[in-house]
């Protein structure tokens, strides 16, 4: 009796390795997504909460007209007159301390390695765009 269960168990408790492995793959990312999901919800209601905490509220459009005012004539004066805004510039370049810098040196990075990581996965390929047309031939 012990060896028709050993048996039956065998034949039907053993899963083939691909198996296992795609459904270990599957358990982790459903958790994964279940896990985004729930960040996500938390994070949401926090602001939420915040936002009626705070008294937020957007922008009007009196706000919203004075602000891209005021960049556009401050966009224009330098389009006019670009030496005082790069002397300026260059001043404040020149304030920075070596930590600051770092630090910056450091965002940009980021920011051309998250562009750029963007951009692969764009494209699917790490280098050059895919070509979708014809494929030529090259002959030796």
């Amino acid at each position: 009796m012990f060896a028709r269960q050993a048996v039956r168990s065998a034949r039907f408790g053993v899963k083939p390795i691909g198996t296992r492995n795609i459904s270990s793959y599957i358990n982790k990312a459903t958790g994964i997504a279940n896990t985004a999901v729930y960040w996500s919800k938390v994070t949401l209601e926090l602001g939420k909460q915040i936002y009626i905490k705070e008294g937020l509220a957007p922008p009007s459009v009196a706000e919203l007209q004075s602000v891209y005012q005021s960049v556009y004539k401050q966009l224009l004066s330098i389009a006019k007159a670009p030496k005082p805004f790069l002397d300026s510039s260059v001043a404040y370049v020149k304030t920075i301390s070596k930590d600051e810098g770092l630090r910056y040196g450091a965002y940009f990075i980021q920011i051309v390695g998250l562009f750029s990581l963007g951009e692969m996965i764009g494209r699917r390929q790490i280098v050059g765009y895919p070509s979708f047309g014809p494929k030529e031939e090259h002959h030796h």
